[in-house]
């Protein structure tokens, strides 16, 4: 059976002085190395958070100037399309002029080289009507 006497009371102050020392030396600077660690936790997700949106506006900015780099790219491109039309098309024209004014100076000089034939050939015309007649009916042709 237990005994109460006056090493019961040593006891509870040995136990008691023990959890007050071990409260001073032991528990106390461990919770306050999880307090700053929680701490320093909560810190750091907060930078997360932050460098997290940082992102994410960055990315916005990128897509942005991608987007507005595309567009511009494109209207360039399109333009470049447009001035090549338009040098061809030009280009074409001054050739297709340039072609008729041939057509036209060619179609001249063989109409006066045509007529000047046809007047050297007219004297002689009426003596091949004759040679031919007569070849033709087999007599002479006066």
């Amino acid at each position: 059976m237990i005994e109460l006497n006056w090493t019961l009371y040593v006891q509870i102050v040995n136990f008691l002085l023990l959890v007050f020392v071990l409260n001073q030396v032991l528990f106390r600077p461990i919770r306050g190395a999880l307090r700053d660690r929680q701490a320093r936790i909560m810190g750091f997700e907060g930078d997360i958070a932050s460098l997290t949106e940082n992102h994410q506006q960055v990315e916005g900015t990128i897509q942005a100037e991608l987007t507005t780099a595309r567009k511009s790219g494109i209207e360039k491109r399109e333009m470049i399309k447009k001035e090549g039309s338009d040098a061809e098309s030009s280009l074409l024209e001054r050739v297709k002029k340039e072609a008729d004014a041939e057509w036209e100076h060619m179609e001249k000089k063989i109409k006066e080289d045509m007529a000047k034939a046809r007047e050297a050939l007219k004297p002689q015309a009426q003596s091949f009507a004759l040679e031919l007649a007569a070849k033709i009916l087999g007599r002479a042709m006066a």
